[in-house]
């Protein structure tokens, strides 16, 4: 495949976009870098060389408009960033191959069974792999025998529909908060939420919902590059300090059984281009997965401190790395994140 010189950055104004320009721009200043989004103004649009609007990712014309928009300014490859965009433009990854449009994106298959928390629990479980206990509930019976089940060990738990991204929707439920502690100690987005409270929501009708152990442990995102089903990078980083759901803080931690543990998970999927995997200790001591994004995270910019910048690596067709882990990682490295201006 001929070197890339013209990539596309979709979710312009996803919070991750502007790590990522930044990283493909250090490691390839002469790659003209776009960036899309449905919003006219973005942190994209200021920080990618050329820049142009498309419909939501949900629209029905979205892939088509997006292919001829790639058509016309001779964009050679897409890297996604933006969750409800990746299974359109699976579904039409073939369609912009024959246009010489490489899109970094997993095939239909595998991406909707780790896009759906629900399937994603089951598959791994159906393979042998240790997840939380949980249940998908589609409605209030079900979720009342489901929360019966797990309250038999466990005095709280957690709530997530079964395809979002971000913290949308996802609550604890936790009986024993303070409403008081809440108000007073806590800013307005808490993610808790009484089992009193979650009743009367689940009164109308709601998506499919996982239902599932919480798990009090330390919480890793690990960033992960595969090429058509083979690891050849996992590398787990703490979430030390999060903002809205947003790593701002962590280290790059060498944590074999973490990457043992995600080594076996990726064994059972055939996904391709960067991913990232959330898992949390649980009470034992045991890492389990939390969801999988089978997509860039805004975070894994993070790790060009580490000495790795998986952006500027999506631009090979093979990713440049031979094996697992066979490429130099600083491990140790912390960082922070930080807000910052763009004028216009």
């Amino acid at each position: 495949m001929e070197t890339i010189n013209r990539i596309l950055i979709t979710g312009g104004g996803a919070p991750g976009a502007p790590g990522i320009i930044k990283a493909i721009k250090s490691a390839h200043p002469d790659v003209i870098i776009y960036a899309c989004d449905a919003q006219p103004h973005t942190a994209g649009k200021l920080l990618a060389h050329r820049y142009f609007t498309v419909p939501l990712g949900a629209d029905p014309t979205f892939a088509d408009r997006l292919l001829a928009q790639c058509k016309k300014e001779q964009i050679q490859a897409i890297l996604p960033i933006t969750t409800r965009e990746l299974e359109p433009l699976s579904r039409s990854k073939d369609t912009f191959a024959k246009a010489g449009i490489r899109v970094i994106v997993s095939d239909l298959h595998d991406l909707t069974i780790a896009n759906d928390k629900g399937k994603l629990y089951q598959h791994l479980s159906d393979n042998g792999i240790a997840v939380p206990q949980f249940g998908v509930a589609t409605n209030y019976d079900e979720f009342l025998a489901i929360q019966k089940r797990l309250k038999t060990t466990e005095s709280k738990y957690i709530v997530k529909p079964c395809r979002a991204n971000g913290s949308r929707g996802f609550r604890i439920v936790d009986s024993s908060i303070s409403k008081h502690d809440l108000l007073f100690n806590h800013k307005p987005n808490s993610t808790y939420i009484t089992e009193n409270e979650l009743s009367e929501i689940l009164q109308e009708s709601f998506p499919p919902l996982l239902v599932s152990e919480y798990l009090p442990g330390q919480e890793y995102t690990v960033d992960c590059l595969v090429n058509k089903g083979t690891p050849l990078l996992i590398i787990p980083r703490s979430r030390d300090k999060m903002n809205a759901g947003i790593s701002v803080a962590g280290h790059i931690e060498n944590h074999t059984e973490i990457i043992a543990y995600c080594t076996q998970i990726l064994a059972t999927l055939n996904l391709h281009g960067p991913i990232g995997i959330q898992v949390k200790m649980s009470t034992k001591g045991q890492p389990l997965v939390v969801e999988i994004n089978p997509r860039i995270q805004g975070t894994t910019v993070a790790l060009q401190g580490a000495g790795v910048n998986v952006p500027s690596l999506c631009l090979s067709p093979d990713f440049n790395v031979a094996k697992l882990n066979d490429y130099p990682i600083k491990w140790g490295t912390q960082f922070v994140r930080h807000y910052e201006e763009l004028y216009f």
